[in-house]
């Protein structure tokens, strides 16, 4: 039985897309100036942003990735606002989950400094009884890492387990760790070529409700 959801955070509770890809468009433009098209981070959204910074230190050809990393630091900071605006229905859902008995999680590949931000300024940062972080571990999603430092921290096995995303990402990190893959289509459905999730919902509405007759039901 499902005991425990692990939600990704930009893409998946925050409509955060378009200010995350502007975001990494500003900076990738300022070091490596046509190498990335919009197309292309669209595509890669959900990566590690340290995955990222990689490839463009390398596009650039630049050895030490530092100098790419506080530029888009200070660009995120003085932008943070446009990437902190809930989907509907987010933190009322949560808190229905929440009172009908579920653990709620954070797994993102999103730095400590902006998730915590992100989730105090949205008002849901105290929902959630464990926030795992890209800055938390060694590798972030599609490594399994993640999630399984989530499920240990809520004490939970992979079988009790959801993650909840937007991007194959999620999805990858979730079939790694053996827990359940449920998919948001905020941005409309996709093609899954890698993995597929063993859910998919329209909105966040939608899959509370399912939780929630799911926790009645005494099912999954």
């Amino acid at each position: 039985m499902i005991h425990a959801l692990l939600f990704d955070l930009d893409g998946t509770l925050l409509d955060s897309r378009d200010a995350v890809i502007d975001a990494v468009a500003h900076t990738a433009e300022k070091y490596a100036p046509g190498h990335f098209s919009r197309e292309e981070l669209l595509g890669r959204f959900g990566e590690s942003f340290d995955d990222f910074l990689a490839a463009v230190a390398e596009a650039a050809g630049m050895p030490d990735k530092k100098e790419v990393l506080d530029d888009y630091f200070a660009y995120v900071r003085e932008n943070h606002e446009q990437h902190v605006k809930l989907f509907p229905f987010v933190r009322e859902g949560l808190e229905k989950l929440l009172a009908a008995g579920y653990e709620l999680a954070i797994v993102t590949n999103k730095q400590r400094e902006f998730a915590l931000a992100g989730l105090k300024l949205a008002g849901i940062d105290h929902l959630f009884a464990s926030i795992v972080t890209v800055d938390d571990v060694s590798q972030g999603k599609p490594s399994a890492e993640p999630v399984q430092k989530a499920l240990a921290e809520l004490g939970r096995r992979p079988e009790q387990a959801m993650m909840i995303g937007d991007s194959r990402f999620d999805v990858l990190a979730a079939v790694e760790a053996s827990v359940q893959a449920v998919v948001l289509e905020w941005y409309g459905p996709e093609e899954w070529q890698h993995a597929a999730p063993d859910y998919r919902f329209v909105d966040f509405e939608a899959f509370v409700d399912e939780m929630l007759t799911v926790k009645m039901q005494g099912g999954i």
